[in-house]
């Protein structure tokens, strides 16, 4: 299964875990207590999800695994938390205490959610243990800008505390993105100052994958091969609230989709990031990502991501804490609609597709 329903995604859930429909116009957003993520947007009654679920869902959420999809939270950098080789970036793996944890919901509502859970992870280049907790306060909001088009939105509030002072990390959120594969590609499309330098940071992207525009970055997404853009803070546009968007033809449909992650908490200067690249760790740091992962089973199309690296964490009564703000919204339309919604926010005219 490449694509859910609303109701395929809801029984894969019914009887397994706890989650919440809010109901956003005709659509709806469906979010799971597992993981604390949003995992469901469909802004008419009638689509396919915009947001990429794994077909082994089931599974995984048995084994307390975190892969599940959706749109989630972590903390960066990835070298000290994710791989248990840092020194040679080999060993990649979940910290468990971080994702999935143990989330609760703790409030709800018809519009709005509070989820928490203690969190635990280890740096493993010194190997010191790092708990604390995580609240996120998630609910729907309205389009900042008037479209006409059918959409959900979401808005975060996320607040992470680490029992320790000083530490250098950023909250990280990523969210997972379908594609149409290698026939129907999608194209993650990024604002910029002109003239950009967008980063590798694993292979070096060929350049059949990348379109670097004089105000904008634009990356393939047929989930094929691995790769991943980051774009440095010296090449934003601060002052745009959209910071990274991704369009697709949504497959079997004339239909066109559009997601946009808006935020203003991100880091404005290299001093403020930690991520290094894995296979360019000299190269400058980047704060909007892009990650198209590898399909080797064709029949299950794998995900691509569009991300943010968020505020840096700061040293309160002793201990480490980030608090970032930031909305993800998902638009269905024509491409002419979808379009003109790319243009109110991105300001891209007409952009170069994949």
């Amino acid at each position: 299964m490449n694509y859910f329903t609303k109701s395929d995604l809801i029984n894969s859930l019914k009887g397994l875990i706890a989650y919440i429909e809010l109901n956003y116009n005709e659509g709806t957003v469906v979010v799971s207590e597992y993981g604390a993520r949003v995992l469901g947007m469909f802004p008419k009654k009638e689509c396919i999800n915009l947001l990429w679920v794994n077909p082994l869902i089931k599974d995984l959420i048995t084994k307390n695994e975190w892969n599940i999809g959706g749109d989630r939270y972590w903390i960066s950098p990835e070298r000290l938390f994710f791989y248990k080789n840092p020194e040679s970036w080999e060993s990649w793996f979940c910290p468990e205490g971080l994702d999935p944890a143990d989330f609760k919901i703790t409030s709800s509502s018809n519009t709005s959610c509070l989820i928490t859970s203690d969190i635990s992870l280890t740096n493993q280049l010194n190997k010191k243990t790092y708990n604390g907790k995580i609240k996120r306060y998630i609910s729907l909001v309205k389009e900042p800008i008037k479209t006409g088009v059918a959409y959900c939105g979401i808005q975060y509030l996320d607040d992470c505390t680490l029992f320790v002072p000083d530490l250098q990390i950023n909250g990280w959120t990523l969210t997972q993105i379908i594609s149409g594969g290698t026939e129907n590609p999608g194209t993650v499309l990024i604002p910029t100052k002109k003239n950009p330098k967008p980063q590798s940071y694993f292979r070096t992207i060929p350049n059949d994958r990348i379109k670097i525009m004089d105000t904008y970055v634009a990356f393939k997404i047929d989930v094929d091969d691995i790769y991943k853009l980051a774009i440095r803070p010296e090449d934003i546009d601060l002052k745009r609230a959209g910071k990274i968007g991704y369009i697709l033809k949504i497959p079997n449909s004339e239909d066109y989709c559009f997601m946009i992650k808006v935020s203003f908490d991100i880091p404005d200067s290299q001093e403020q990031c930690f991520d290094i690249s894995r296979d360019h760790p000299d190269a400058e740091i980047g704060v909007i990502q892009s990650y198209n992962a590898e399909s080797p089973d064709k029949s299950n199309l794998m995900f691509g991501e569009i991300e943010l690296q968020l505020n840096p964490f700061r040293t309160v009564y002793q201990k480490s804490q980030g608090i970032a703000k930031h909305q993800l919204f998902g638009y269905l339309g024509t491409k002419e609609e979808i379009l003109n919604v790319v243009e109110k926010y991105l300001g891209i005219l007409n952009p170069k597709l994949f």
